[in-house]
């Protein structure tokens, strides 16, 4: 049976969605047929705000609870406002792990209506440049992909009280590089490592 969340350290994660905006050939959805660590993540359907509510019980027993499945939450934005907000309500902490896609995505800009229930967001960028991005993690927007990532990341600012640009260390792309855009974008930085193994 798929799971909606699942305990990873001092967090709980939200898988809530499949749906992504990338079709990265180093995703670990694809090198683990779906799972996490002993857990399923396939979903059969994405699950219900009332279900997810019920998945997740006390928000305060974690450090966060992370939207992170494999999808990218921001898919469905509307789902992630109505969890966020009932999570902050319940005195929890929200993190938001995403491609940064998804103004494109929805031809808006999402991230005001994020404002007030994100503490944190996430989000990737592996790659320096366009050509290498596209190369790289094969995004529905091509080329294009690159520049919208950042340009996310300068709104999220706005928006959200903390912004992360990560990096999957030995892809084959100067990390140094996009620590220099995270710098040029006054957001923090962080080097994810490159999983291998499932255990």
């Amino acid at each position: 049976m798929s799971k909606i969340s699942y305990v990873y350290g001092d967090n709980l994660y939200l898988n809530i969605t499949n749906r992504c905006m990338m079709s990265c050939p180093y995703c670990i959805k694809r090198k683990w047929d779906n799972k996490f660590r002993g857990d399923n993540l396939k979903l059969e359907r994405e699950p219900s705000y009332k279900e997810v509510i019920l998945a997740i019980k006390d928000p305060k027993e974690y450090s966060e609870i992370v939207f992170c499945g494999y999808g990218d939450s921001l898919v469905n934005v509307e789902t992630v406002k109505e969890i966020s907000k009932w999570i902050k309500d319940n005195g929890g902490k929200v993190r938001v792990n995403t491609a940064g896609l998804a103004n494109r995505y929805h031809s808006r800009n999402i991230l005001p209506e994020l404002k007030g229930f994100i503490d944190v967001i996430s989000i990737s960028l592996n790659g320096s440049n366009p050509k290498e991005y596209n190369e790289i993690n094969r995004p529905m927007f091509k080329e294009e992909s690159f520049n919208e990532v950042v340009k996310f990341a300068k709104e999220a600012k706005k928006c959200v009280p903390k912004v992360v640009i990560t990096a999957v260390e030995s892809l084959g792309f100067d990390i140094s590089k996009v620590r220099e855009i995270a710098e040029e974008l006054g957001v923090q930085f962080k080097v994810r490592p490159y999983l291998t193994d499932e255990n």
